[in-house]
Formats: structure tokens, C-alpha cells, sequence
């Protein structure tokens, strides 16, 4: 069976459409269909599971759906040295990121590296932390720059260690004047955020001894921004997220302190490819500019 026959069985699993993954391929339905059920034929077990307004692997299917993978990124590595023998810098590199870190870090490493290797694409893929353990998992990006609690073994490099600050409305003032205390938290109402956002904050006050009866579960760092700015609430966030838009609000300190580490996973390290591997380095090379590198 062809590679090619490959990429259209991914790109189904990916839309989880026979119509959506055709015209991502430019194809007809009927061809994507058809392609599919050759496959099976030849295999002689289904691979999907045909419903009326989805389909899903079957079995046999999510057995070979991480090889599929594996598959078709050796050949994406092997294409891009190919070209990269003959000093052609060129290939596709897929990169996660969080919210904060795409505002203050991913917008400056890409204006750089566009300007070194404008033949490279690179897609970019934003969420928050269990959606990009997610695709880390299932292989669906090359790189991702994201917080040690999502993944924590040899494919994490830490980059940056910032602190964990509380968002407080611009009239607000601790009792100590400088920082806050689980003493303030005790009696202060929280935004939090959405689960699979931002984790350690809501670790945080778990593990000191408080349970927060929210208002308010949210997913956007803006918007939790804007509810404290209008009064609404506390929210302990990482620095690198409060600072993003600060003007309206106060930021304190915690105490006890606590930190987010956040570093750089490659999903791929015995297969990374050429292009992925320069986009590393600039990652690297921005961190140690900036010197954000303090782990």
C-alpha cells in the first residue's frame, strides 16, 4: 500500500469525514471512499466504523494509527534531508503553544525565523494544556513549547521558570500591602480557569487547603484578565500570562510561592527533521537573547 494511501487514511482520522478529509486533499468524496475501502479489502478487516454523521476507528484501526504516524513522519524526516543535502532549507514543522507564551515568544521566534528560512512553513497550533498533551500524544505536532506538568520526561527541555502571581483589580490592596496569603485567598472570589487551562493555579490552592466554589470557569487569558479589571474576581495566574496586558490591573505576588516551569518538547527526537530541528534552535537562541533561560 502507498504512502499516499496512508495520508488519506490520517487525514479521515484527523476530520473524522470522508467529505472534510477530501477537500483537504482536493479529492472527491467518493475517491477518499473508495481509497479507503480498498484498503480494507486488501487488509481484510474494517478500518473505520461508518455512522450516520461521523465515522471512528475501529480496533484494528487505533492499533495502527500510531505506526501510521511514525510512517509517514520518517518520511517527512527523510524528504527534508533529502533537500537539505543540497543546502535547500525547506519542509513543514507543526508547533503547539499556549496562549502567553504565542503573544510574548512564538510571534519574535517566527518574524526571525521567516527571515532565515523563508521556504520552511510552520503551523502553528494554540490551545491550552490537556488539548496539547493531546496532540503531543498522538503525534499530530513536531514541537511544542508548553508547561512541565503536561509532560515531564526525556522529550522536555525546561526553558523558563516564572512565578505564579494573583491578578487583582486596580483599588485592590493586600493586608500586607505587597504580596498575598492564603489568609487574602480565604476570603477573596476566584476566576478560574476552564479545566485543561492553566493547571497549577487551581494545584495551588488545592494544595494549600482552600476549596474554591467558582463563578466563573474560563478559557481565555483575556477574558479573565477583563473580569478582574471590572472587579469580578481574583485570578492566580502564571507572570508570563498576567503580564501580557497589565495596564488595568494590580499584580501580586504569592506566598508561599510557587512556579511554572515551561520548556520545549520534541515529539519526534530519534526522527526530528531538518526544518524542525532549525526552529528548535531558534527557540533556543531566543530564550538565551531574551534571557528567559533561569532553570
Amino acid at each position: 500500500m502507498s504512502l499516499y494511501s496512508w495520508q488519506i487514511f490520517l487525514e479521515v482520522v484527523n476530520y473524522k469525514s470522508f467529505v472534510k478529509a477530501a477537500r483537504a486533499l482536493n479529492l472527491t468524496p467518493s475517491a477518499v471512499s473508495h481509497m479507503i475501502a480498498k484498503m480494507e479489502d486488501d487488509y481484510g478487516y474494517p478500518l473505520f466504523i461508518r455512522n450516520r454523521n461521523s465515522i471512528e476507528l475501529t480496533s484494528n484501526g487505533k492499533i495502527l494509527l500510531p505506526h501510521v504516524r511514525n510512517l509517514l513522519q520518517c518520511n517527512d524526516t527523510l524528504t527534508q534531508e533529502i533537500f537539505s543535502l543540497k543546502n535547500t532549507n525547506s519542509g513543514v514543522v507543526r508547533i503547539a503553544s499556549f496562549n502567553s507564551t504565542t503573544q510574548l515568544w512564538l510571534t519574535a521566534i517566527l518574524k526571525e525565523f521567516y527571515k532565515k528560512y523563508p521556504e520552511i512553513k510552520v503551523i502553528v497550533r494554540q490551545s491550552g494544556d490537556l488539548k496539547i498533551k493531546k496532540w503531543i500524544d498522538r503525534g499530530e505536532v513536531d514541537l511544542a513549547i508548553t508547561p512541565s506538568s503536561v509532560i515531564h520526561d526525556n522529550t522536555f527541555f525546561p526553558l523558563h521558570k516564572t512565578p505564579l502571581v494573583c491578578m487583582a483589580p486596580k483599588d485592590y490592596f493586600p493586608l500586607n500591602g505587597k504580596t498575598i496569603t492564603i489568609e487574602d485567598l480565604k476570603t477573596l472570589p476566584i476566576i478560574l480557569q476552564s479545566e485543561g487551562y492553566d493547571t497549577e493555579p487551581l494545584k495551588y490552592l488545592l494544595d494549600n487547603g482552600l476549596s474554591i466554589d467558582s463563578n466563573f470557569r474560563i478559557e481565555s487569558d483575556d477574558a479573565c484578565r477583563a473580569l478582574v479589571e471590572h472587579g469580578f474576581g481574583f485570578c492566580i495566574t502564571p507572570k508570563t500570562a498576567a503580564l501580557c496586558n497589565s495596564q488595568n490591573i494590580n499584580i501580586f505576588s504569592l506566598v508561599p510561592v510557587s512556579y511554572r516551569t515551561i520548556g520545549l518538547v520534541t515529539v519526534y527526537p530519534k526522527y526530528i527533521s531538518p526544518a524542525a530541528k532549525l526552529l528548535r534552535q531558534q527557540i533556543f537562541q531566543f530564550i538565551s537573547d531574551s534571557d528567559l533561560m533561569n532553570v
